[in-house]
């Protein structure tokens, strides 16, 4: 009995030791005070975050309560989809906050998130490239999502004109931990979700690299990062377990985004989303580790010699002026200026209310403050976006180049294609001349499931033929549509039974357009796992189905010159 009562003594020792040992590094931490008022040309608020509309635990009417007791202005809801038509759609004002309408693409290179773009009758590619250049067209705004998560990395650095990337994700941090970390989360959680959640978070290096490394390859591309937070209001940690933490709340506590808008968001929702969404597009915000501090009275922008001012996220020709930096802080701070992602300029231990830093010489420009004597100084409490000082912003555009190439007609002849569907769609053929006597292929088509449990359906312009198309660098061909609507252009190899399938989508809409799609970018999608033959095609299709359409989709598409170039 004794020695039961002994082990047991023992054991709530050792369990009070853990315990003290677990909880004691909390009393180290401390948030910054910050007494300023957030000027009223800026706006706070927070991005990327999931709803009962995908996967998240919360509803709108949660996230948005959330903001309101912290004081934010407004919300960017990223739930998962192609879009997700009931997130997308959900812009409003609600508990006196700012409510912006987004999603989260799912493609083939990772995720993306958009705003701002317009919500189409079809579901959007799945090809990173055309998915970023409908988002432009639209004048929205993408970012690429969590680019090193271990399980969802980004994987197309070919791709262009994107907005910019997560330079920190707070889920994708917190996935990383180690299991002791994880095993200690739930208890300092439950002591301060503030420092939990912080000590989740490294210096975010390699994404820091790969967004310097993207402005510099691409001079005019003009990147911008941003912080975010990936709120699911659950953590899972390992295959179906979940934990049904942190809060929104919480995580609206750790990461911000500081928006600075010219003009007082109007009442209608819709063009208050408008006007955040243009700031980011023009990447005049900063994002900040708000449970390190608020960043209330922080400024920064570039005056030239000539006195013109350059806002954050802005270019200059002129190549020599001052980065003027506000820091209205009781605190101390470290101040990292870098050019072309190297250190430019640094200041320790910073007291002063505004530093001038000179400028001379081209380059892209960003500041990091840390802060000084803080539990969490290796951590970048602000991150501006860059001034681009003798760098101008191009237009983004992708070129064909298709009139510079020699084709070889394809379709000749009637009687090329035939219809293949499911049950429950329709397809008709019919062919025509053009005002220039080319033969046109008119494909008139409505889409159905076969029943209401079912969930593919399709209908296809199908030649199933074997093509030797090795010696050409792709598939080209002219198309137009009633309206807007996106087809798969297919090419499928091997054995019947043992096929692989490859495709690639396209956009068409009224008025002929020539498209260029080179082979190399067709991506497999069924199959065995290996590299398109060109040698052996076993057959093409022109299709449209529950992969970019929704059921009950009815239209036709036109299409001539089919070839090879």
């Amino acid at each position: 009995m004794k020695i039961i009562k002994n082990t047991l003594v023992y054991g709530l020792v050792v369990i009070a030791i853990l315990a003290i040992a677990i909880i004691f590094p909390i009393f180290s931490y401390k948030k910054e005070t910050n007494s300023n008022p957030l000027p009223s040309f800026y706006k706070k608020g927070v991005y990327h975050m999931h709803t009962v509309f995908s996967d998240g635990k919360g509803t709108i009417d949660d996230i948005t309560g959330a903001a309101h007791s912290l004081g934010l202005d407004f919300v960017i809801l990223t739930d998962h989809g192609r879009p997700n038509r009931k997130s997308a759609k959900a812009t409003a004002y609600l508990n006196d906050v700012l409510l912006i309408g987004a999603s989260e693409f799912s493609l083939q290179a990772g995720h993306l998130t958009a705003a701002g773009f317009k919500i189409p009758g079809y579901i959007f590619s799945p090809e990173p490239q055309e998915a970023i250049n409908e988002i432009l067209q639209d004048k929205g705004v993408c970012f690429i999502a969590h680019p090193y998560d271990d399980r969802i990395p980004w994987t197309d650095w070919k791709a262009r004109g994107f907005t910019g990337m997560e330079v920190l994700s707070c889920y994708s941090s917190a996935r990383r931990i180690s299991f002791l970390k994880l095993a200690i989360f739930p208890l300092q959680y439950l002591v301060s979700s503030n420092y939990s959640l912080l000590s989740t978070l490294d210096y975010p290096q390699a994404e820091m690299e790969k967004w310097n490394r993207l402005n510099l390859e691409d001079r005019g591309g003009h990147y911008y990062g941003i912080y975010g937070l990936d709120a699911h209001s659950r953590l899972t940690a390992s295959g179906k377990f979940e934990l049904n933490f942190p809060s929104y709340g919480a995580m609206f506590e750790i990461l911000n985004i500081y928006v600075k808008v010219d003009r007082e968001l109007p009442a209608n929702a819709q063009q208050a989303s408008s006007i955040i969404i243009s700031a980011l597009r023009q990447g005049n915000f900063f994002s900040v580790i708000e449970a390190i501090a608020p960043a209330n009275g922080f400024e920064a922008y570039f005056e030239d010699n000539s006195g013109q001012r350059v806002e954050m996220g802005g270019s200059s020709e002129v190549e020599e002026g001052k980065l003027v930096i506000l820091m209205p802080f009781e605190f101390e701070t470290d101040i990292v200026v870098k050019r072309d992602g190297q250190v430019y300029q640094r200041i320790v231990r910073n007291r002063e209310k505004k530093c001038e830093i000179g400028i001379k010489g081209p380059g892209f420009y960003g500041i990091e403050v840390f802060v000084s004597n803080n539990k969490f100084s290796y951590l970048p409490w602000i991150l501006s976006n860059p001034f681009f000082i003798g760098i101008n912003k191009n237009s983004f555009g992708v070129l064909t180049g298709g009139q510079f190439f020699q084709k070889k007609p394809l379709l000749n002849e009637k009687g090329f294609f035939t219809v293949e569907k499911n049950g429950g769609s329709k397809g008709t053929i019919a062919y025509g001349k053009s005002d220039k006597d080319e033969l046109v292929t008119t494909f008139t088509f409505s889409l159905d499931k076969d029943e209401a449990g079912g969930r593919n359906f399709w209908s296809v312009l199908a030649a199933r033929k074997r093509f030797d198309f090795s010696g050409y660098q792709g598939i080209c061909f002219e198309a137009q549509s009633e309206r807007k609507l996106r087809f798969w252009v297919e090419a499928r190899t091997g054995e019947p039974g043992k096929e692989s399938w490859y495709r690639h989508s396209f956009l068409v809409k009224k008025g002929w357009k020539e498209f260029y799609i080179p082979f190399e970018k067709f991506y497999l999608f069924f199959g065995e796992r290996k590299k398109l033959v060109l040698s052996d095609i076993r057959s093409i299709f022109f299709s449209i189905n529950n992969a970019n359409a929704y059921p009950g989709t009815r239209g036709r598409i036109e299409l001539k010159s089919i070839g090879l170039y």
